[in-house]
């Protein structure tokens, strides 16, 4: 488990003379009765529910509240009904302005950011309000924002845009540099932008880092810059590949997987020393039930670090939901259950049993004991890492949790001196009170 970003920056831009205290509800709960003159919250949908909670508890005893994150920022109006400000778009513009509102008593219900934030000059969040016992890592670290790619069931555009910004490499730099251990840089693509990510690439190479990102298969397109990747220190990336199937990779705008055979990118990659977490799709309407075999057995073949095989998950904001909408094939609306897990619409070519039975198969032979074996006893080496990954994310699905699959395996294995990878998974439900 890694911590959230947003709240710890939004810390750093507060000003000095007020009391700060971060909770993160995914290693310790938020108890309504603790003082606080207010409390700003940051949301995703599946957790949006339990942020409404909390916000009730906070103001049946007087405490103002004010929310943000990527589903309030979709759903303002739900949003506004349940809280007394919502902060639309990216924070930082209007951090400032919510935080006088407050303090003068003139809170407002909605702060919409005009454009995007200005990305030069961020402070160093603030790491220090953050449990580090509770965490694997605190050394998360953004360097850009946006993304070129807009896929129908991606919440990233609609809130971040298509178009990237970025952060002065010199001060990614100096944080990265403060830090030690590994690295786990959150841009929702490092490698999107090849001329940036060369700039970047190069920078890093003198730090002799470790790190991990999340990118896509044009890495395997532009030999320097893949090389430029491997000796900067990446030792893995997240790629969304969604599907197996160029139907479904067309009609939801995944263009950059059509450039070529998805597998002898793959391959391009893991020749350079960097390993892929792979992310699949399940129930997209090119999808028949024969589409979870053929995924697991793609992954497996290709030898993937490891995967993440999701329910096709309309959320708002997204073209996938517009679209689901229009049809009438959306049956669920808690949100709470929008987990990437669970079947809230009516797939096409099977049924919602059958997608759930489905996933379940498909994250059952991925990750069973001989085929952790077979694609961790690989001649890129890193075998203790890669066991400690696909450990995680058995455990995950088996229920025992990732930071339990994690810290069992490493307190008994750990090299002397080493220090854990990133986990497999990373999810983030913040909630902040300021006093």
């Amino acid at each position: 488990m890694s911590p959230p970003l947003s709240l710890p920056l939004l810390a750093a831009l507060t000003p000095s003379d007020v009391d700060v205290r971060l909770i993160d509800e995914n290693v310790e709960r938020v108890d309504v009765n603790t003082p606080a003159d207010w409390v700003a919250m940051t949301c995703m949908t599946a957790s949006a529910p339990r942020a409404y909670e909390l916000a009730d508890g906070f103001r049946k005893r007087g405490v103002p509240v004010v929310v943000g994150g990527i589903h309030p920022s979709v759903m303002p109006d739900e949003a506004s009904a349940r809280t007394d400000a919502v902060a639309i778009g990216e924070a930082e513009p209007v951090w400032r302005t919510i935080i006088e509102d407050l303090a003068a008593g003139r809170l407002r219900p909605r702060y919409d950011s005009s454009g995007w934030a200005d990305l030069t000059g961020l402070p160093i969040p603030r790491r220090d309000l953050l449990r580090a016992d509770r965490y694997v890592t605190l050394n998360v670290v953004q360097t850009a924002r946006g993304c070129p790619h807009g896929c129908s069931f991606c919440s990233v555009t609609p809130v971040f845009g298509r178009k990237y910004r970025f952060r002065p490499i010199p001060e990614v730099v100096d944080e990265v540099r403060s830090l030690s251990g590994w690295i786990g840089f959150v841009d929702d693509n490092i490698c999107g932008h090849p001329g940036r990510g060369k700039e970047l690439f190069e920078a890093l190479i003198p730090l002799k880092i470790k790190w991990v990102g999340q990118g896509d298969l044009s890495l395997a397109r532009d030999p320097e810059l893949l090389a430029l990747a491997a000796r900067s220190g990446c030792q893995a990336m997240f790629m969304g590949l969604e599907s197996v199937s160029q139907e479904n990779l067309r009609a939801t705008g995944k263009s950059v997987n059509l450039r070529g055979d998805m597998g002898e990118a793959i391959g391009k990659i893991h020749r350079a020393g960097i390993e892929i977490i792979g992310s699949f799709v399940l129930g997209l309407d090119g999808d028949d039930t024969s589409v979870f075999d053929r995924t697991v057995d793609f992954a497996k073949r290709h030898k993937l670090l490891a995967a993440q095989f999701a329910v096709l998950t309309p959320f708002p904001g997204t073209v996938i939901r517009r679209e689901l909408e229009e049809e009438g094939r959306i049956g669920d609306h808690d949100w709470a259950r929008y987990t990437m897990s669970n079947v809230v619409f009516r797939p096409k070519q099977m049924t919602a049993a059958e997608l759930t039975i489905g996933q379940g198969r498909a994250y059952g032979r991925f990750y069973s004991i001989p085929s952790i074996l077979r694609r961790s006893l690989t001649l890129r080496g890193r075998l203790l890492p890669k066991l400690v990954v696909n450990l995680s994310y058995r455990g995950v699905r088996r229920g025992s949790g990732v930071s339990k699959a994690i810290g069992a395996f490493w307190k008994r294995w750990r090299p002397a001196g080493a220090q854990p990878p990133l986990p497999a998974q990373v999810a983030t439900t913040a909630d902040s009170s300021s006093k």
